[in-house]
């Protein structure tokens, strides 16, 4: 038993050295080597290996020119977010004398002003600046009067029209951290701003886009 397995086993080593060996069978079985690989199987074989490699430098090219195509739209992103003014005005909401509400036509515009800015992806920010005109809060001495709002100093109504202004902004759907409110009290917008023109000009609130 011991000699018939040592036959079979330098058989099996003979076999191997000059042919592919296709299955092995059980123990009480004799090994079967497959045939001689012929030359219109090896074309084949080479066939398929030379389509694979080619898809595979395909694979390759589309990934490289996914790469490539990303690093562009990247750059050009890039170079339009600079092309951005660092700070653009872009909207300037007037307020009557003493008053810090919107008018429902005024909230209709930040509406559309919101839809507008939400349209696109951005990488800026809203910054909503309020101010007044420099007459004090009540009036003059000898010319007082009853403010319209519980607010001590022009300050504080500027504030609260930078408010107001975000506050519409952010119910139009812009997220508060892109939102920042800072009132400024009284300016010179104008150099008449001792005219009636003039106060009603400095009593606004502007929208400032700003880029990151």
């Amino acid at each position: 038993m011991y000699r018939l397995r040592f036959v079979l086993f330098a058989l099996l080593l003979m076999l191997s050295s000059c042919s592919t060996i296709d299955a092995i069978f059980g123990p009480d079985e004799p090994n079967v080597a497959s045939a001689p690989v012929s030359g219109e199987q090896l074309a084949s074989e080479n066939q398929q290996l030379g389509k694979q490699v080619a898809d595979l430098r395909q694979s390759l090219k589309q990934v490289e020119q996914d790469i490539a195509d990303k690093k562009a739209a990247q750059l050009a992103a890039l170079k339009a977010e600079q092309a951005i003014p660092k700070d653009r005005l872009w909207v300037t909401v007037s307020f009557r004398s003493g008053y810090m509400k919107l008018t429902p036509a005024t909230r209709k515009i930040l509406q559309r002003l919101a839809k507008k800015f939400l349209s696109k992806p951005r990488t800026q920010k809203i910054d909503v600046r309020g101010y007044t005109d420099n007459e004090p809060i009540g009036g003059y001495p000898g010319h007082r009067h009853k403010p319209r709002h519980p607010y001590k100093t022009n300050e504080a109504l500027s504030q609260a029209r930078a408010d107001n202004v975000a506050q519409a902004l952010v119910d139009a759907g812009i997220t508060w951290d892109t939102v920042h409110a800072e009132g400024f009290g009284a300016t010179d917008f104008v150099a008449e701003n001792n005219t009636a023109a003039g106060r009603q000009r400095n009593r606004r609130a502007e929208i400032h886009l700003l880029r990151n």
